[in-house]
């Protein structure tokens, strides 16, 4: 564990699963009550896959640095309430091994395993908490809240999903008849190298396609870029900006994306079920990342299950509605009444 960073931030070293994996602390300045600070483990919006892309590692002066902070409005309001945050960096980011993007399991249980290892950071955590996160961070808030509680102790006491992640089989689909560059293209094939990387990390013949005709030429030639570079610079044009979706597969990229859209399906949060408490989802009307369209199909699917939810929707983009003047000026409310935190 390292020093004070700023604030009441740290870095932080904790046991996940067996591996030595890295994070954000946020202590409140208010004294803590007898039965400890309540607790939100907030999952951060993609970042990269490497280890430069670690939030915990992040300062302005950081390429990555308008992702990484992408909470840091939720996370003021929360510790003015006495809320404390945890952040952690994700496997593979944060942790040996390559990260397993939008593969819920994983990714969950990089917030559960923190939240088990409070005890460990400051005695003054107490045990209820909220699985909260935006973008991929709420793909990881939502399977840590259909899991087994992190431990024995701890009680979850609600999720929230910011603009999460559905149906990518559809967007990617689309987005892969793109056949020439144009601008806005390279954070998109960024993106496709990043969830290539992420579904082979549980299909062993999507890893075989990847080492020999998957990727065509150009796509092979930056492919070790992803353990190095984060998702700004993956996406300039001595990376993955200059290729474009099209040009991404080689030989085999009709069996490459097949696989690819399988990972996507198996790892929806729209199939999720079994939610340990309620759920607040915080949407984006002109999200370009997760459409409006899929976001109120994954609303009604909830509520169609019998989900305790609450949605609402706010007139801006992906990333626009973690600004301080849209969701967290309810969601921070709505996380501090599952606590019974007055305002």
């Amino acid at each position: 564990m390292s020093g004070l960073i700023h604030g009441s931030t740290r870095a932080v070293v904790f046991d996940s699963d067996g591996t030595a994996e890295t994070g954000l602390v946020h202590m409140p300045h208010s004294p803590a009550p007898t039965t400890g600070y309540p607790v939100v483990v907030f999952g951060h919006m993609t970042t990269g896959a490497s280890r430069r892309s670690a939030p915990s590692i992040g300062t302005p002066t950081h390429p990555e640095w308008r992702r990484m902070s992408q909470g840091d409005a939720l996370c003021d309001a929360l510790l003015a309430r006495g809320i404390a945050v945890l952040r952690p960096d994700y496997p593979g980011i944060g942790s040996a091994g390559e990260h397993p993007y939008l593969i819920g399991q994983p990714l969950g249980a990089s917030l559960r395993a923190m939240m088990r290892a409070r005890g460990s950071f400051d005695e003054r955590l107490g045990d209820e908490w909220v699985a909260a996160g935006h973008s991929e961070g709420a793909v990881a808030a939502l399977f840590a809240s259909v899991a087994p509680e992190p431990d024995d102790g701890s009680r979850l006491r609600g999720t929230a999903a910011f603009t999460p992640v559905t149906r990518m089989d559809l967007s990617i689909r689309l987005s892969m008849m793109l056949p020439a560059w144009a601008p806005g293209t390279g954070v998109v094939s960024a993106l496709i190298a990043l969830m290539l990387r992420g579904a082979s990390t549980t299909d062993e013949r999507l890893r075989e396609l990847l080492a020999t005709d998957g990727l065509s030429d150009a796509a092979r030639a930056h492919w070790g870029d992803l353990d190095r570079l984060t998702l700004t610079e993956l996406s300039a044009p001595d990376s993955w900006g200059t290729i474009a979706p099209a040009r991404i597969g080689g030989r085999s990229r009709r069996e490459l994306l097949r696989r690819l859209y399988a990972s996507f399906r198996a790892n929806d949060v729209a199939s999720l079920r079994g939610f340990r408490a309620p759920v607040r989802v915080d949407a984006a009307r002109f999200d370009e990342v997760a459409p409006a369209v899929s976001t109120a199909r994954l609303l009604r699917g909830y509520r169609r299950t019998g989900v305790d939810l609450t949605a609402r929707w706010w007139p801006s983009h992906h990333s626009g509605t973690m600004q301080a003047r849209y969701a967290p000026s309810e969601a921070a409310d709505w996380i501090a009444a599952r606590f019974d935190v007055r305002p």
